[in-house]
């Protein structure tokens, strides 16, 4: 069979293949149901929460498309973090292919990952801060994951997901017993209830969901409220445009689900919360690349040639591995079109064992290992680029890579990869791929500080304004979220806030100016760690009037330092 019958007949088998049975498949790690129209296995469920066929019926779709849309809402909206500044789409952006597209995040290991939040606690009394009310926070600056975020589009197909597999294939309780009907099936389920709860991801630090912490934030926020209304979706305008908080969308979602542990209970719950997310990645099916559409060219159908000739298929193919597949090679079964056997190896690319990532979308992203780069851990491989991906790939001999390549094979090879099979739709980021504009991406981190610090005469620590919390003013009330925090100050030190209506540029060290308040705040921790949350009261009189602060911090030891100052703008939509 020639390479263009080989690429064009494995596409139409996978139609044809997975339409030969209308039950759940499980083959070599990688789940799925028989598609309605897809070249992709139809995204399978738990019982509990089921992602319906077209086949159903309409009510039982129509509850599925709002458990998907308000999936949607929450994944991308910032207030599930504990200070409104990270969203799960803040690390999955979908025009990078579903993973982290920002650069610069080098975490502790030498790893290149993804920023989080700046580590926050709970106080006793409810309460978020920097540490003086709970235990110390160990840090004033963003976190760092320590592996690169997968991507989300098209894990709907895996039984086990993150890097090194620990989520799925059931959804537990969180205390390690079976939730009834989750038994299977759901390790989308079972990722989505992590990183909100990550002091490095999404800030909620020492918490469990048994707290109750994050359903009671949310239960009273609005969704989206930190989102131009102009830039949501059509699909998900409805959600936001009730002017409800997320407590009743919970319910209006949920009302009469034939799962009794997500129509049971009111508002927000982590259940709930895991059916909203996990129905929403099962949306999002990537299968209108060339490969998919029968459109690749013959350089592209080249490119795969050359793959399929080096073995990369043993673990980028459902089928292809011979120690997990049967006869046939690869591209046979519907469960190839993930381009990834589901299943954990190790290569010289990173120093440890992880799961094999999809080749889908893969030239849309900025980061192409689970590390940022590769390397074994002592002689690290920078993998900078396409062309580097590419080369380290031919410098490994087959099966691990392809070996050398002429000029001609590596152009090939590399438009196969990165065009063959890159869905247009994501990379335009268009239904089911579309998104709408994180306050984040418009406000940067950091962005609104300005001048400098200054330490006490004598002393050696410079403070650092902590001024990343949005001054968001919701309409229709619901809680506070704004705070404005000190860093880097002498321990233990009386801690003073000065507000002003306009900022210094030349004045050092006070860079403030019209100051009509001075509040004092909780002495810094033994850390130099301080927060002042409330009584900065935000009030819809403020909306659109900026306020400039910076820290004044007394130390009885070496006199008085000044932190940099910053610009708070406060808005709501």
């Amino acid at each position: 069979m020639n390479l263009v019958n080989l690429v064009l007949g494995a596409v139409a088998c996978l139609g044809l293949t997975a339409a030969a049975s209308a039950q759940r498949q499980h083959v070599n790690g990688l789940i799925g149901e028989p598609p309605d129209v897809s070249n992709w296995p139809h995204p399978a469920a738990p019982d509990g929460n089921p992602f319906v066929r077209s086949t159903a019926n309409p009510a039982d779709i129509a509850q599925r498309d709002m458990v998907a849309q308000l999936g949607k809402t929450l994944f991308w909206d910032e207030q599930v973090s504990v200070d409104n500044t990270v969203s799960c789409g803040t690390c999955h952006e979908s025009k990078f292919g579903g993973v982290d597209g920002r650069q610069g995040a080098v975490a502790a290991n030498g790893n290149f990952g993804a920023f989080g939040v700046i580590p926050q606690a709970v106080s006793q009394f409810g309460t978020v801060d920097y540490g003086f009310l709970a235990n110390p926070s160990p840090q004033i600056a963003r976190s760092v994951t320590e592996v690169t975020p997968p991507t989300m589009i098209g894990a709907y197909v895996f039984e086990r997901l993150f890097w090194d597999m620990r989520a799925g294939p059931d959804f537990d309780d969180g205390f390690g017993n079976q939730l009834p009907l989750f038994d299977d099936w759901a390790a989308l389920e079972d990722l989505a209830v992590g990183p909100p709860l990550s002091d490095v991801e999404m800030g909620h630090e020492g918490l469990d969901w048994s707290s109750g912490f994050l359903q009671s934030k949310l239960n009273d926020s609005f969704p989206l409220a930190m989102v131009d209304p102009s830039t949501i979706p059509p699909d998900i305008q409805w959600i936001t445009s009730m002017g409800a908080p997320y407590s009743k969308i919970f319910d209006i979602v949920f009302n009469g689900h034939s799962n009794p542990a997500l129509n049971s209970g009111g508002g927000v719950t982590r259940e709930r919360f895991a059916a909203a997310l996990a129905n929403y990645h099962r949306m999002l099916i990537p299968d209108q690349a060339p490969i998919d559409i029968g459109r690749m060219t013959r350089q592209q159908q080249r490119g795969f040639a050359i793959m399929d000739r080096a073995g990369c298929f043993r673990c980028h193919s459902a089928t292809g591995n011979p120690q997990l597949a049967g006869p046939g090679g690869p591209l046979v079964d519907p469960f190839d079109n993930a381009f990834s056997d589901g299943q954990s190896h190790s290569i010289n690319i990173a120093p440890v064992r992880r799961k094999t990532p999809t080749l889908r979308n893969l030239g849309l992203h900025t980061k192409w290992t689970s590390t940022g780069h590769g390397g074994d851990g002592s002689t690290r491989v920078f993998v900078a680029s396409q062309s580097d991906l590419i080369r380290f790939y031919e410098a490994e001999p087959p099966p691990l890579g392809t070996g050398p390549l002429s000029p001609a094979d590596r152009a090939a090879l590399a438009d196969f990869l990165f065009n063959a099979l890159t869905d247009p739709r994501v990379a335009a980021e268009q239904f089911p791929f579309d998104r709408p504009q994180l306050y984040s991406e418009v406000h940067g981190f950091e962005a609104n500080e300005y001048g400098f610090g200054t330490p006490a005469p004598g002393g050696f620590l410079t403070p650092e304004i902590i001024a990343n919390s949005p001054p968001q003013i919701l309409p229709n009330g619901g809680p506070s979220w704004f705070k404005v925090g000190v860093g880097d100050a002498p321990p233990n030190a009386a801690a003073f806030l000065m507000i002003g209506a306009a900022p210094i540029f030349s004045t050092p060290p006070v860079f403030v100016d019209l100051i009509v308040a001075i509040l004092p705040a909780n002495p810094t921790n033994a850390q130099g760690i301080g927060t002042y949350q409330q009584p900065v009261t935000l009030n819809p009189g403020m909306l659109g009037i900026p306020f400039y602060a910076q820290w004044m911090v007394l130390d009885g030891r070496y006199g008085t330092s000044y932190s940099d100052a910053a610009e708070f703008f406060p808005f709501h939509w």
